[in-house]
């Protein structure tokens, strides 16, 4: 068979009445009895989906008959069935032909009347019996009569003629008779499976022992939960909410150290609380983005966690039905640690900067390919392939630009790169800049305001180095001003500095600082957007990492971009020639 589409042909298919749901369920039973847990997809789920769909038109003791009627060997069917009316439990749990290693993974995650019904089972391992005994689940059935030769044996011993009796002795001591009821086969033999049962029962206890305690109270059953090594905290979990914001599935193991918890409580006092951003988001039903939550209790789930979410609605009606969340743990770096340069900081510098060389390897390789087609080294091309040729190259020439300024912030924020804090004119270089992105601004009728230094302004900072973080900042304000806004610009020296100020946009102005800065905050559009090619708020982070590192800083002053640059000592020499250039 090269393509297997039965169960998506089953699932095609509706049905009508109850003849054609049995026929189906037992059509689905088949098919996903085989498939291994490893194998499961999403079309398999949504089987068991129209599994529960056709259990709804029939009764109880019509599923059982349909599942008495399948075996299988899936212990996500014993899962799923267990969890429906008894009968059907018990049909599922008959019916499934698992190995020990599939029961010792399945018994522990049944409900208790489920576990009841596998102790039904003559097929048991002995793994799998300990484990239903530390449940509290003893009652097995009896274990299977002795050989057929043994009971031949004791047939022919019956059958044997009688010996004669010997002499009568002096005050004889007279046998027991045997009971015939006990000498019939079928007799004797429960009462040898009982002796054989009481036995091995004997055995179990006697090899797990109750657990002593050492505070006089009553001994713990042996489950050996104090022997078992403690489980690592999970790093992500999948969750479902209802609409109240109460957890009703976890993907975790037990579920219950979550089910019931109140997911989008924002009071502090609350064992699990979340961030009033994402209690907002909740209340307005919009998806979770990169939420806070911190969870108290079990230490499989305690600690800080990120949260990203969608709501759910139903079909019939567009009713909120609750949420689908994924949680991810969040690492917790000690205030102590963030303020010292740590070798784990380097080493993760180190790694990355790695990596950027390895991603520049075969993009300088594609952009060479690309270049060679573009000018024909090969020989003729057609105009089409040049043409897709270039376009290649010009993205591949990007790409590494942007490589570029991801390595040049990862040096600055590591301390593995410092800006040269040479002698320049932060006047005639910011007065140049401003004069280049006028017509950007002119061309959306932005109203700018310039106010200069009067003379020259010395400033210990490299000319190219201010250039550079200065038209950075420029270029994320004329991306994202509106038509028709008023921008000021201001440059004047302070006691100890020059302080550069720009009125932030509309658009920046209503962000808060940290997602003013964060790398998701919106990239404008026009020609100045390759400025700012990885986003905004990559932009302004790395030129806050530039004024930094010489010495600077740049700031957000309710609706100003504030940046400090450090005076220099002495005037620069050829602040004339700049002046006047400017």
């Amino acid at each position: 068979m090269i393509v297997d589409d039965r169960l998506e042909t089953v699932l095609r298919t509706h049905a009508a009445g109850k003849t054609a749901a049995r026929t189906q369920l037992r059509q689905l039973v088949d098919l996903l009895g085989p498939v291994p847990l490893a194998a499961w997809n999403r079309q398999h789920a949504g089987a068991l989906q129209r599994m529960d769909l056709l259990c709804a038109m029939l009764t109880d003791e019509e599923c059982a008959a349909v599942l008495r009627s399948a075996p299988h060997r899936s212990a996500v069917l014993v899962y799923h069935f267990a969890q429906g009316g008894p009968r059907t439990a018990a049909a599922a749990v008959s019916a499934a032909r698992l190995t020990d290693e599939d029961w010792l993974a399945v018994i522990p995650r049944l409900p208790v009347q489920a576990r009841g019904f596998v102790r039904h089972r003559a097929d048991l391992g002995e793994p799998v019996r300990q484990l239903l005994s530390r449940l509290g689940i003893n009652d097995f059935l009896l274990p299977q009569p002795e050989p057929a030769v043994a009971i031949e044996q004791a047939r022919a011993d019956r059958q044997a003629p009688p010996l004669p009796e010997p002499l009568p002795e002096p005050e004889p001591v007279p046998e027991p008779l045997p009971d015939p009821l006990l000498a019939d086969d079928g007799i004797g033999a429960i009462v040898r499976r009982i002796e054989a049962f009481r036995r091995k029962r004997e055995e179990r206890e006697a090899t797990a022992p109750q657990a002593a305690r050492g505070d006089g109270l009553a001994p713990l059953l042996p489950f050996g939960e104090e022997n078992a090594a403690p489980r690592k905290p999970v790093a992500t979990i999948d969750l479902r909410t209802d609409a109240l914001g109460l957890v009703v599935h976890a993907g975790i193991d037990p579920p219950g150290v979550l089910l019931g918890s109140q997911m989008f409580c924002a009071d502090a006092a609350s064992p699990m609380r979340c961030d009033e951003t994402t209690a907002r988001a909740f209340r307005q039903r919009q998806p979770i983005e990169a939420g806070f939550l911190s969870i108290e209790g079990a230490d499989l789930v305690a600690g800080h966690w990120q949260a990203d979410g969608t709501p759910i609605f139903t079909r019939d009606g567009g009713r909120f039905a609750g949420y689908l969340l994924r949680l991810r743990r969040l690492v917790q770096v000690p205030a102590a640690e963030l303020a010292l340069e740590t070798p784990s900081v380097s080493a993760e510098a180190d790694r990355l900067r790695q990596l950027l060389h390895e991603l520049r390897t075969p993009i300088n390789a594609i952009q060479g390919f690309a270049e060679m087609i573009q000018s024909q080294v090969f020989g003729t091309t057609p105009h089409q392939y040049r043409a897709m040729a270039a376009s290649i190259a010009a993205d591949a020439a990007q790409m590494l630009a942007g490589f570029e300024e991801i390595e040049r912030l990862v040096k600055l924020e590591s301390r593995a790169l410092a800006i040269d804090t040479g002698l320049a004119d932060a006047a005639a270089l910011v007065a140049g800049l401003v004069e280049q992105i006028s017509p950007v601004l002119a061309a959306r009728n932005v109203r700018l305001s310039v106010s200069m230094s009067q003379g020259p302004l010395a400033v210990a900072f490299a000319a190219d180095e201010i250039e550079r973080s200065v038209w950075r900042l420029l270029s994320v304000i004329a991306t994202s001003v509106a038509p028709g806004e008023r921008i000021a610009i201001a440059l004047e020296q302070r006691e100890r500095c020059a302080r550069l100020s720009v009125t932030l946009p509309a658009a920046l102005d209503r962000l808060d600082d940290a997602a003013l800065f964060a790398p998701e905050a919106p990239t404008g559009s026009g020609v100045l957007a390759a400025s700012a090619m990885l986003g905004n708020g990559f932009a302004l982070r790395l030129a806050r990492a530039e004024f930094e590192s010489g010495g600077g800083s740049l700031l957000r002053e309710h609706s100003q971009f504030v940046a400090t640059i450090p005076l220099a000592d002495e005037p620069p020499s050829d602040a004339a020639p700049m002046q006047a250039r400017a």
